[in-house]
């Protein structure tokens, strides 16, 4: 049992005069105690269980791979966003081959049309 420190000599004195006396053990509690640990069986795992928990995981992994190829599949581009891309290739493409320098390299990144 730890010691307590003598740092209160009243509360210690107090508490070894009002303390309460131990109630005499039964003769026979150890053999209780057997008796009942002998008669205590452990209810056998059912694989219940594990089968619960492997049917959300795979009903998970599934939404979610069905999910995630939905998300990451690119979707197929509008006409009009076809030929916007087609124009900007082209005014790149002549402009890199025929060296002409235009007043601002922004003009790449700028969308100027309006439609």
């Amino acid at each position: 049992m730890t010691q307590f420190p003598n740092d209160d000599p009243d509360l210690i004195n107090f508490l070894c005069q009002h303390c309460p006396e131990v109630p005499p053990a039964s003769p026979d509690l150890e053999q209780q105690i057997l008796r009942q640990v002998k008669t205590w069986s452990e209810p056998p795992k059912s694989h219940y269980s594990r089968l619960r928990l492997i049917v959300p995981a795979l009903a998970a992994g599934l939404v979610a791979a069905i999910v995630g190829y939905r998300v990451f599949v690119p979707t197929q581009p509008s006409l009009a966003e076809l030929a916007t891309l087609e124009g900007f290739i082209e005014s790149n493409w002549q402009g890199t081959v025929s060296n002409e320098h235009l007043e601002s390299d922004v003009w790449h990144f700028t969308d100027l049309d309006t439609e």
